[in-house]
């Protein structure tokens, strides 16, 4: 038996010459390292002062400017050897000294030497000018670091391409020229940044002058295009910048940076965190606690007056709009209101050629008069300010959630789901009678759209405020609840209220009631109100003195008069009321136009039918009918 052969396939042959060529650019590659390792160490290190004259034109072509070397000496301790460079000097165009370094340390390494830079790069207590000229060009120790769009600088590409740089002792001195403010100098800066082919990470620690506050730390991480490695032009960076400030005097920056809002006076501790795209801050949050806070948000608006404020705000530039938000965020208004700690998220987006204005709102642990007492300070826009000073509301809102389209003065879609606790609306009296419909008191489960919704209210020692509907505005209600719900459509109002409860000193009783607005183009009148009204009750008690309280303004006024001013004594009970029409024509006098009528089983009645009031003055009053009961 004759046992067959075996030949090596094409695919064996293949991955065999592929591993020894692999291995044939390893070795030598290695051999190259090598080479290079003991050409550093054997050859360029002993005789590093020979190769000054190309160290100082290597540099001048990096930089973009003139290089001047004092003196150069060089160290093999360890695998990687270092070169000191004393009495460093950058050159102007002028020729004049634009910065001078004492002492600079730097690494070198076979790749370093390949890449044409240094592993890594000491500078000890340099002093650094840096300028903004009135054209907004940055200069750093003279030497121009602006880069227009698509530009980059020499200078800029060199440093951001070493291993690693580090500044100790250092000090910086800004000038901004553009804005006039006055210099601005950091002492004791310490500086690392390490470059990669697409990261650079760096971290400056530095101390400010005595009155802007403690020393603080800034860290960035950022990420240079797939395409770029290696690119100094900073307008092309991804990443986040880190701030950290002990403490601080935020009313200083705004000499320095225009942070979108005037900041007279506030101190404290800041930590921030701020989204950088291209270049661009385009979003952040702060974990703050300041006190003392003077703050205008805005053009044409009061100052915002905080003695304390604490926890966490956040914002975000979107295409055409912006988010903002907070979390357990609190605060204490001049006045002595507090915000409880509650959370906020507002998104808008500007109206487009395709799509309207849009906006979402979710917030809870609101404090409406805490907000109220500072929304003429807030940048909110003539509407919302309007309504706040009408209203003047007060409560705690648990949670709501909003979202809306159009703009807020006219709305074309809207959805707000929220519960309210203790709400009060044109509450305040103090100043007299109220002029527009509120109420105190109140608890809200609230559901509604721009077509009708639905809502859950129960007052608990509060009131109704009602101008316009009675004598006195002001009902007051030792309780209340009501399931509502209406419907908008088009200029047609509907409301429908199920399951009220009431109780009051002067009555107690439940009542269902159906509303809406008139056909204008139907009725005599030719408006849309007062409306329609089919209202149906029963009292169990009332105080028959107090009945001309409830009588509406439609009712001439010598008529409710007289019904307060006869009704001496007496109370009732099961007393069913009915109101249906047209409120136009309140009372109905002609039964064809609407029904008004009460019936009530009364007693000890005290009934004065010709009152003191409509006697001429001196004569006799008339006997008043007492004791009177019936139905």
């Amino acid at each position: 038996m004759i046992a067959p052969t075996t030949h090596p396939t094409r695919l064996l042959k293949f991955v065999a010459g592929l591993a020894r060529w692999s291995l044939g650019l390893l070795l030598a590659f290695w051999l190259l390292v090598t080479i290079a390792w003991g050409a550093l160490h054997g050859w360029i290190v002993p005789r590093i002062g020979e190769f000054r004259p190309q160290l100082e034109a290597h540099a001048a072509r990096a930089l973009g400017v003139p290089v001047k070397i004092g003196a150069i000496s060089a160290k093999t301790e360890g695998l990687i050897p270092s070169i000191e460079l004393s009495d460093l000097a950058l050159l102007d165009a002028a020729g004049r000294t634009a910065l001078r370094l004492p002492r600079v340390v730097v690494a070198l390494s076979p790749r370093s030497l390949l890449k044409g830079g240094f592993e890594q790069l000491y500078v000890e207590q340099p002093e650094l000018d840096v300028r903004r000229d009135t054209q907004g060009r940055i200069h750093v120790a003279g030497l121009d670091f602006t880069q227009e769009q698509g530009d980059s600088s020499a200078a800029a590409d060199w440093i951001f391409s070493q291993g690693e740089v580090f500044i100790q002792g250092g000090t910086v001195r800004w000038t901004d020229e553009q804005r006039g403010a006055p210099e601005l100098a950091l002492e004791k800066v310490d500086l690392v940044l390490r470059n990669g082919n697409w990261h650079h990470h760096m971290r400056l620690d530095a101390t400010p002058p005595a009155g802007w506050g403690d020393r603080f730390t800034v860290v960035g991480l950022f990420r240079a295009p797939l395409l770029s490695a290696r690119d100094g032009n900073w307008k092309h960076w991804n990443g986040q910048v880190f701030a950290h400030f002990a403490r601080v005097d935020a009313s200083r920056l705004r000499h320095y940076a225009d942070v979108g809002v005037e900041v007279a006076q506030g101190r404290g501790a800041l930590r921030a965190w701020a989204d950088v795209q291209r270049g661009q801050i385009v979003g952040g949050t702060a974990d703050l606690a300041l006190a003392d806070v003077n703050a205008t948000l805005g053009p044409q608006l009061q100052a915002l007056v905080l003695p304390s404020i604490q926890g966490r705000m956040g914002g975000r530039r979107l295409n055409g709009g912006f988010e903002f938000s907070t979390q357990s965020l609190q605060f204490e208004t001049d006045d002595g209101l507090a915000w409880p700690g509650g959370n906020l998220r507002l998104v808008y987006t500007d109206a487009t050629a395709k799509a309207p204005a849009q906006g979402e709102f979710r917030a809870d642990r609101l404090d409406l008069a805490a907000l109220a007492q500072i929304a003429s300070r807030l940048p909110l826009g003539e509407t919302a300010h309007t309504a706040v000073r009408t209203y003047t509301p007060q409560g705690q809102v648990d949670e709501i959630q909003a979202t809306w389209k159009g703009p807020l003065e006219k709305l074309q879609q809207y959805q707000v789901r929220g519960r309210i606790r203790g709400l009060a609306l044109a509450g305040d009296t103090s100043s007299g009678a109220p002029t527009h419909l509120g109420l105190r008191g109140a608890t809200v489960d609230l559901d509604m759209t721009q077509g009708g919704g639905k809502a859950a209210l129960t007052i608990a020692s509060g009131a109704l405020l009602l101008p316009g509907v009675f004598e006195d505005p002001v009902l007051p209600l030792d309780r209340l609840s009501a399931d509502v719900r209406w419907q908008l459509e088009g200029s047609r109002i509907a409301v429908q209220a199920n399951d009220v409860q009431f109780a009051n000193a002067d009555a107690q009783g439940e009542a269902r009631a159906t509303w809406h607005t008139s056909d204008a183009a139907k009725v005599s009148h030719q408006s849309r109100f007062p409306g329609v009204l089919d209202l149906s009750g029963t009292l169990h008690r009332a105080d028959g003195t107090r009945v001309h309280r409830y009588l509406p303004l439609s009712i001439p006024p010598d008529s409710r008069h007289y019904v307060r001013d006869a009704v001496v004594a007496g109370s009732a009970s099961n007393v069913q009321f009915r109101v249906k029409g047209d409120l136009h024509h309140l009372p109905f006098n002609d039964p064809k136009l609407g029904e008004f009528r009460i019936a009530a089983r009364v007693k000890d009645v005290t009934y004065a039918y010709v009152p003191p009031s409509l006697q001429p003055a001196g004569t006799l009053p008339w006997p008043a009918l007492t004791d009177l009961s019936g139905e």
